[in-house]
Formats: structure tokens, C-alpha cells, sequence
């Protein structure tokens, strides 16, 4: 699975703001030369033209595939501001005030829930006092119209919500059952290279913990794959709580990756430490039958390798923990190199 699709929402949005820029950037400039040449109204005009240059500017960044967080709000807010402005100054009978009633759309599918419901309840409020300050009309004589208008903006707001809302949470669903692991609720395989490639920005002090239950086989062949997946379950909490500051994954069938930063070598390996003494003195209970178990645990610190180069100088240590009798911890962190 590719690792891009997890952050789909930033693609979607993105490509979303790209052509919306290039489609208001265009729209812009032609109502910004009717209204010099024709309507005569300058000042909306001149905020037209501004309005098309930022959009035809962000659309080139967004091709050049430079992406800030900036531009998003600084589209809805612009646009905004036009188009108030635009109701304010122009005769209703232009009809400007409509495009009012695409905003909510736009704000909730560049910026989300949060910003969408706070954005479309204070242009409602703002439009309302811009109109409402303009009146008596002849366009807005009638309190039916006024008042159909007003349903439709908060028909219009209201799907909007719930379509963003929805779409979100349907959202999170997918992105958890990509990167969690369906038993123990830990990070998967797809889950830790997201994690290694993506979100961690600084990697000099990362540390990675390899950890395998000694004798897990015999678990499973003498109690029962039910009383198994429970030791996994328990012992995946244990290594959540204890390794608190980090993130937990499961690699392998009875095999567990832990990353985190440490200030020092000293910290990391006084770490593993802990877990191989938290697995030892775990109790387990699972349909009536007490289990306690061991661990090995293999560290290394990353020297700019790429993650599977990590994971298989960590897979070494931990071999070498096995092959001393297990229930050990091993590594080839150089201690007074670090310290240095």
C-alpha cells in the first residue's frame, strides 16, 4: 500500500484548492474587466484583480508542488472578503450576494469541520447584516423571499457538515484499519514505515527496541491459539504503558517494534531494560491458566539508514540475545561514543 494514500484528505485538499484557484482565478479577472468597463464599479474591481492574482499565484506554487497551510485560509477568507464587499457596493440586482451560498461548501471542503462551521456561521451573520443594511430593496421586498434565501444557505451549510463530518470519520476508519494491527490494537508493519518515513522529522536521537517473546510457540501448541492471542494483547498494553513516550508496533506473529527518542544511549538502554523486566514479572490470566513468559530484546540507535537497514541491525542484537540464553538485552550502541 502506498503511503501517500494514508494522508488522502491533504491530497484531496490540495487538489481541491489547485483548480479551485485556477477556476476563480480566471472567474475573478473576467468580472474584474465587466465591472471596470461596463458597471463602472472600481473599488470591486480592484479587489477582483488582487483576488485573481493570489489565486493564479497559489495555483503555480500548488503546481510546483509547493504546499502551505496558508494558502487554504487565505482563499476562503479572501474570496469572502470579495464577495461581501462585493454585496455591499454593488446593486442587489447584480445578483452578487449568491455566490454566498457556495462558501460553505468551499470552506469545508479546503479547511474541514471546525473551521468550516465557524467560517459559514460568521459569513451568515456578516451577509445578513450586509443585506439587511441595504434594504428596503425592491429585490427584497417580499419576506418570503428573504426567507427562502435563508433556508437554502443553512440547507446548503447544513449538508455540508454532515457530508465533511461523515466523510472524516469514514476517514479515520480506513487509515486505523490500515495501520493498526486487528488484535493487539498496536501499529503494524505499514503503520511503523508511515511513522519512520512521514511524521518523524528528527531521527538524530531514534532509537529502535526489537522485541520477541521467548518460547512463544509453546504457548500456542500447548494452550491454545485463545490463551496466545490474549498474551498478545496484554503484553502489547504493557509495552504501551511502559514504553509511554514511544510507539508501539507488531512486526511479526510474537514480535514487537518500539521507536522513540532518547537524550542518550544510557536512557535507551535502561529502557529496555524496563520492558525485558516488565514482560518477566507479567502475570497473565487467560481462561483459568496463569502465564509468565520472557523477552529479547534487541536496540540500535539510527546512523542514517533507511528503516528496513534499522530493522535488520536490530534483528541482529536481538539473534544475539537469543543465542545467549534469551531473556536479554542487546546492543551495539558504542556507550562512550554517545556519550561523547
Amino acid at each position: 500500500m502506498d503511503i501517500a494514500a494514508l494522508n488522502s484528505t491533504k491530497i484531496l485538499r490540495k487538489h481541491v484548492l489547485k483548480w479551485m484557484c485556477l477556476f476563480f482565478g480566471l472567474l475573478s479577472f473576467i468580472f474584474a474587466v465587466f465591472n471596470l468597463s461596463k458597471n463602472h464599479f472600481y473599488i470591486v474591481a480592484g479587489l477582483e484583480v488582487c483576488f485573481s492574482a493570489l489565486c493564479f499565484y497559489i495555483f503555480i506554487q500548488l503546481v510546483k508542488n509547493k504546499q502551505r497551510n496558508w494558502y487554504a485560509i487565505t482563499v476562503c477568507m479572501t474570496v469572502t472578503l470579495v464577495i461581501l464587499c462585493g454585496t455591499f457596493l454593488a446593486p442587489l440586482k447584480n445578483g452578487l450576494f449568491l455566490w454566498a451560498f457556495s462558501l460553505p461548501i468551499l470552506y469545508y471542503l479546503l479547511l474541514g469541520r471546525k473551521y468550516g462551521i465557524v467560517l459559514s456561521a460568521t459569513l451568515l451573520v456578516m451577509q445578513s447584516s450586509v443585506l439587511l443594511y441595504k434594504l428596503p430593496s425592491p429585490y427584497f421586498s417580499s419576506f418570503n423571499l428573504a426567507l427562502n434565501l435563508l433556508f437554502i444557505y443553512i440547507i446548503i451549510w447544513v449538508i455540508s457538515h454532515v457530508f465533511e463530518g461523515n466523510r472524516a470519520e469514514f476517514s479515520k476508519r480506513l487509515k486505523n484499519l490500515a495501520l493498526l494491527d486487528p488484535l493487539t490494537g498496536a501499529g503494524n508493519r505499514l503503520s511503523m514505515s508511515h511513522y519512520f518515513e512521514v511524521e518523524i522529522k528528527d531521527k538524530s536521537q531514534l532509537y529502535l527496541f526489537l522485541i520477541d517473546l521467548d518460547h512463544f510457540k509453546q504457548i500456542n501448541d500447548e494452550y491454545g491459539h485463545d490463551v496466545g492471542d490474549k498474551v498478545l494483547v496484554e503484553l502489547a498494553t504493557l509495552f504501551r504503558i511502559t514504553f509511554a513516550k514511544g510507539y508501539v508496533f507488531r512486526v511479526g506473529g510474537e514480535e514487537f517494534s518500539l521507536m522513540g527518542n532518547f537524550d542518550s544511549a544510557q536512557s535507551a538502554l535502561a529502557m529496555a531494560e524496563n520492558l525485558r523486566q516488565a514482560v518477566a514479572t507479567k502475570y497473565i490470566e487467560a481462561n483459568g491458566i496463569t502465564i509468565n513468559l520472557t523477552a529479547s530484546v534487541g536496540v540500535v540507535k539510527y546512523q542514517q539508514q533507511n528503516l528496513a537497514e534499522l530493522i535488520a541491525q536490530a534483528d541482529k542484537q536481538l539473534y544475539k540475545a537469543k543465542d545467549a540464553g534469551r531473556n536479554a538485552v542487546f546492543s551495539d550502541i558504542n556507550l562512550c561514543a554517545d556519550a561523547a
